[in-house]
């Protein structure tokens, strides 16, 4: 049966997964194609709407136009009558509704404004408009007003809505004689109320030959003043942003409880002759559920059709599987007889031209299984006692070169001061923390004691375990051979004399090895207090309060170099608490810490300058307690050995 899913199983992915995938690709291909064509339609909708937006606009301006001819000659008149009364009476102070009677204005619809100096209305037919402040109603009208004081000019401008009623009506100004105050005039015309009725059904209408347009709205605004009949505080933003800039704004409007998607869209139309509305403003609002539904409808069809064509596969698919897996399966119980160790038997199964061939190639295999497990006891035997012998001899040699390295540790451990010697020279203030990666290492100390004179170094030679530890036993032998030489040299001058040694001893005719190591090599002078130091690579840290003294190294080692030269003697003049430290680059180079990091050099700096403070012995057992809490349970990385010497 385990062979029988598994067999179907595979088939179930060889064949239904393609079907699945191309209907996946095809219902993608099909369903962005028809969610593009959706928001073509959308936009060429949203086109259309605008084009005969303009066109009725145009007619509406012109009919408007010529419909305004008749009422300025009007007004012009009117207004210099009002500049005569004017000029004999206080504008607040004077009765215009008697004044509206005796110039035959209608006084349901003309009314009579006089504004002062500070853009307020003084006095008005009208008089829910009394007190009305302009600058405090909107900053557009300042620069309004003030061209008109200036021009001392009649000047009328279109058809436009009342603030507070909504009415349209066309306003005209004056200044009067004196230019303390303008004489606005406001005639309401019904003609022009009906053309814009007019003009709003038409547009209004446009929405219900568009299927995603669901609200068609038309406005004459002006910049920063909310039409009255726009309630939602969004929806004003985005209109006095559309007046503000003269561009198109589009503002998300979704209700959570219809289905389609909604947003509303303000587009900006520019109006003809107008010196204080900004421009048109038409309102778009769209809801593309009509196209959600086709979408819907769509994936209905593809979800049926695709489900219908799973079942029927399926179904192929088991009855052909079952077929195909009955003479494997009898095949696969007759080939159990090979675990019983009976090799005798032989299978004859038929069903196909493979099945055939199947079974007498198992046959075939039976036969020569038979033949060659006759043999196979007797080989295991022999193998199994050749590799017991091998064993016995690596373990036997292995004993031995872990023997030889153990005694060529004791060796090392020989040339190597002890750390009692320097701490003797130094009140007991020094240690040295000396942790090699192998048995034997290529760091290693030196310390040697001349009269009043300490020298003292730390050398990382090339390499580590044997080969490191058998340039390091050359390098203390250079360095000791070079002091006994001249004992009163400087420590530049002693690293130069072991370099030639070094490079002297690795190169033999036309065998040259370009080994040697790096070396913070330092001589202290007890009497003087001045420290010499000399350094290959690896620098000097003194440590002074709160201050660390850096000295850098030559950037050469102690060993063949091309474009080798003398090294430097740096003289420093120590005082009491000082912390000397020399080191190799083990300890900063190694990995570990919680994302398997270097140390660094900037790390270990840090920690002995919070340390600094404690005996030798406590910032010794600090330093390794250190090192092994960041190794963790990674490989040492190197050699590490770190030198410190504090000045009493």
């Amino acid at each position: 049966m385990k062979t029988k899913r598994s067999i179907l199983r595979q088939l179930l992915v060889n064949i239904l997964v393609p079907v699945l995938a191309i209907f996946s690709i095809v219902f993608y291909l099909t369903y962005q194609y028809n969610l593009d064509k959706v928001e073509s339609d959308i936009r060429q909708q949203r086109k259309n709407i605008v084009e005969e937006t303009r066109n009725l606009i145009e007619y509406y301006d012109f009919s408007m136009r010529t419909h305004e001819q008749s009422l300025i000659q009007r007004m012009q008149d009117a207004s210099g009558e009002i500049q005569w009364v004017l000029a004999k009476q206080n504008a607040k102070s004077v009765d215009l509704k008697n004044l509206q009677l005796s110039l035959g204005m209608d006084p349901e619809r003309e009314d009579i404004y006089l504004i002062d100096r500070n853009l307020k209305i003084v006095n008005t037919t009208f008089k829910p408009d009394l007190g009305l402040d302009f600058k405090k109603l909107n900053q557009t009208f300042i620069p309004f007003f003030n061209q008109i004081f200036r021009s001392k000019k009649f000047k009328e401008d279109r058809f436009g809505l009342e603030i507070k009623t909504g009415k349209i009506k066309k306003y005209s100004y004056q200044t009067s004689f004196d230019g303390k105050h303008i004489i606005e005039l406001g005639f309401y015309s019904k003609s022009a109320d009906e053309f814009k009725q007019l003009l709003l059904s038409k547009i209004r209408s446009l929405d219900k030959r568009f299927e995603a347009i669901d609200r068609v709205e038309l406005y004459l605004g002006v910049k920063h003043i909310t039409d009255v009949s726009i309630k939602d505080p969004k929806l004003q933003k985005a209109y006095l942003a559309c007046l503000d800039r003269g561009k198109n704004v589009t503002v998300a409007n979704d209700d959570p409880a219809s289905k389609g998607k909604e947003s509303t869209e303000y587009i900006f139309l520019p109006v003809l002759e107008s010196k204080l509305y900004s421009g048109y403003v038409l309102e778009l609002g769209t809801n593309d559920l009509p196209y959600q539904n086709l979408i819907d409808d769509l994936l209905l069809r593809f979800g049926v059709i695709f489900g219908l064509t799973l079942v029927i596969l399926t179904v192929i698919v088991y009855f052909r599987s079952r077929k195909l897996t009955k003479p494997i399966h009898e095949l696969a119980l007759k080939t159990e007889t090979i675990s019983t160790d009976n090799l005798n038997q032989t299978i004859e199964i038929t069903g196909s031209l493979e099945l055939d061939l199947l079974s007498k190639n198992f046959n075939s295999m039976m036969q020569k299984l038979r033949l060659s497990y006759e043999n196979l006891e007797d080989k295991v035997i022999e193998r199994t006692q050749e590799l017991q012998e091998q064993k016995l001899i690596v373990e036997s040699k292995n004993h031995e070169i872990v023997e030889s390295i153990q005694y060529a540790r004791f060796i090392q451990q020989a040339l190597l001061p002890l750390e009692s010697e320097i701490q003797a020279s130094f009140d007991e203030n020094a240690f040295v923390y000396y942790a090699p990666k192998d048995i034997i290492a290529g760091d290693f100390f030196w310390f040697e004691k001349r009269n009043n004179k300490s020298w003292f170094a730390v050398a990382d030679c090339t390499g580590h375990g044997v080969p490191g530890a058998m340039v390091s036993v050359l390098c203390i032998n250079a360095l000791a051979q070079a002091l006994v030489a001249n004992p009163h040299q400087t420590t530049g001058e002693l690293l130069d004399q072991v370099r030639e040694l070094v490079v002297q001893t690795l190169t033999k005719e036309a065998r040259s090895v370009k080994d040697g190591m790096d070396i913070s090599l330092a001589c202290f002078d007890h009497e003087t207090k001045i420290l010499q130091w000399t350094g290959a690579n690896n620098p000097l840290w003194i440590f002074r309060g709160e201050e660390i003294l850096i000295t850098n190294p030559d950037k050469q080692p102690v060993g063949q170099f091309d474009g080798a030269k003398p090294f430097t003697t740096n003289a420093i003049q120590l005082e009491p608490n000082d912390w000397i430290i020399l080191f190799s680059d083990g300890y900063a180079d190694q990995f570990g810490g919680p994302k398997n990091k270097k140390y660094k050099y900037a790390t270990l700096k840090d920690f002995i300058q919070a340390h600094k403070d404690k005996s030798g012995e406590e910032l010794k057992a600090d330093l390794k307690t250190e090192f092994e809490a960041w190794k963790g349970t990674h490989e040492q990385t190197d050699d590490v050995c770190v030198m410190g010497i504090k000045l009493v």
